[in-house]
């Protein structure tokens, strides 16, 4: 089965339905959801997400998206020697390299992102997810 590593842009463009990409984010939901992949997100993904859906859509619905999230991905977490080590991660952003980081920490088969520019010169597939596949 297929480990995907999940960025955090990809969860907000569906729980937001952002941009006319949303259906493509959501087919990880999807088949995580059939069992066809093994999802993972960052434990510091997880806190990006409810700020943002608090603030945007409501407290309640901040809650039940991380609960729904907690049901459909793994999360991998997130202490100080991640932080460390994804400081060695030849990627300029630095939420960028912890997501690389935890990506790698799990053996990812892939990481899906839609910000495919912040990703270079690491050794992880990276793909946005209208290319994601089970192929």
């Amino acid at each position: 089965m297929k480990r995907v590593f999940v960025d955090t842009n990809v969860i907000l463009d569906v729980l937001l339905q952002r941009y006319d990409v949303w259906q493509d984010s959501l087919k990880i939901f999807r088949l995580a959801e059939l069992g066809k992949i093994k999802a993972y997100i960052s434990a510091s993904s997880m806190t990006d997400i409810f700020y943002v859906a608090n603030k945007k859509l409501s407290p309640t619905i901040a809650r039940q998206a991380i609960e729904t999230l907690l049901n459909l991905f793994d999360v991998v977490g997130v202490d100080g020697e991640d932080l460390r080590g994804a400081l060695s991660v030849p990627v300029d952003d630095y939420e960028d390299a912890l997501q690389v980081y935890c990506a790698c920490k799990i053996n990812a088969d892939v990481l899906v992102t839609r910000d495919i520019e912040g990703f270079h010169n690491i050794d992880i597939i990276v793909l946005p997810p209208i290319s994601f596949s089970l192929d």
